[in-house]
């Protein structure tokens, strides 16, 4: 099986790719990130899956904070029942001050902004 196949992207984590970083397909957007497009990749947090429709299995989503050139981004995934890896946000990060305090130097992050 080949890795993309492995691997969904939810629509609107495809359209913002799209829309917020130029990544027009899915397949872009899986390069992008397999070639170290997330730079400053920053650990947010791990939370339970709030919309999971299984309530007798427990879906974690990972979320990390990234720059991307000039651009401050979000990434969240999951492993699904299926055992795809699920791309399920990947957006511009709208709240930027959760950067403050991170092990990174987010005043760099910041200053490179558009």
């Amino acid at each position: 099986m080949k890795e993309s196949q492995s691997v969904q992207v939810l629509y609107e984590a495809e359209l913002n790719a799209r829309v917020q970083f130029g990544l027009n397909t899915k397949a872009e957007l899986l390069k992008f990130i397999g070639n170290q497009g997330l730079q400053d990749l920053i650990y947010c947090n791990t939370e339970l899956w709030k919309n999971n429709p299984r309530k007798d299995k427990e879906i974690y989503v990972d979320a990390y904070k990234f720059r991307s050139n000039k651009k401050i981004g979000y990434i969240a995934f999951m492993k699904s029942f299926a055992d795809k890896y699920v791309i399920k946000s990947f957006h511009l990060d709208y709240n930027k001050i959760t950067l403050k305090g991170l092990s990174i130097n987010t005043e760099r992050l910041l200053k490179d902004e558009i």
